[in-house]
């Protein structure tokens, strides 16, 4: 009698290699969709960081050509003026008439405002904020005013610069003294940049130029650029 001999199981397991060959399949495979989907998470954000900073420029110069072009006779505007307290170099001073950039009622009765390029808390980067401020029942040696309320506008600034265009002698001032010039400027111009964007931002505006009557006719600059 022929006796077969016992037949082995083939185990239908995988073999060491190929489960470390498939765990490192996997590993690459997860790893290249979190990658996509970082990759997806880190444009998101950038893209609507750059749409909120955009938005906050567009709003900062609508609010500036809106209050501009309507602005009172009895306005006055001060900048650049480095020995007195309101109005030193850096800050520009706005006194008479309804205030700009005023988020509650109560701040739109503030006897003015003041818009100042500060160092940030890193110390590497500028703020421009801007204060309502009300006057002292009994004005200092120093000052006129108190503040209100403070507010930081824009954030990362590298540069701030205001001038301003008087249309009798047709020239583009850093500084604004009412003092020494009686009658308004007839053009704005803000020159700004921040520390993470390469572009330059610069906008002027027209000062409503019925404010007080001019002595001669005036024209604008050639170089004006229309809002």
């Amino acid at each position: 009698m022929f006796i077969h001999p016992p037949v082995r199981k083939v185990s239908g397991g995988f073999t060491l290699l190929e489960v470390i060959a498939a765990l490192a399949l996997i590993s690459l495979i997860i790893g290249g969709v979190y990658g996509v989907a970082d990759g997806a998470l880190r444009l998101s954000t950038s893209m609507n960081k750059a749409r909120i900073a955009e938005m906050r420029v567009t709003n900062f110069v609508n609010q500036w050509r809106d209050y501009l072009e309507n602005v009172p006779p009895t306005i006055q505007l001060s900048s650049g003026l480095e020995k007195v307290s309101r109005g030193a170099a850096g800050t520009l001073l706005i006194e008479g008439g309804q205030v700009p950039f005023a988020w509650t009622a109560s701040l739109r009765l503030a006897d003015a405002v003041e818009f100042a390029t500060v160092k940030a808390e890193d110390r590497k980067s500028l703020m421009l904020v801007v204060r309502h401020l009300k006057l002292l029942e009994k004005p200092t040696a120093l000052d006129h005013y108190e503040t209100l309320a403070e507010l930081p506008l824009l954030k990362g600034l590298k540069e701030f610069k205001t001038q301003f265009y008087d249309p009798i002698e047709k020239r583009w001032y850093s500084s604004w003294d009412p003092r020494k010039q009686p009658r308004p400027p007839l053009f704005m111009r803000l020159h700004f940049a921040f520390n993470d964007d390469p572009r330059e931002h610069e906008f002027t505006f027209w000062i409503a130029n019925d404010l007080q009557p001019l002595q001669a006719a005036v024209t604008p600059p050639a170089n004006i650029q229309q809002p």
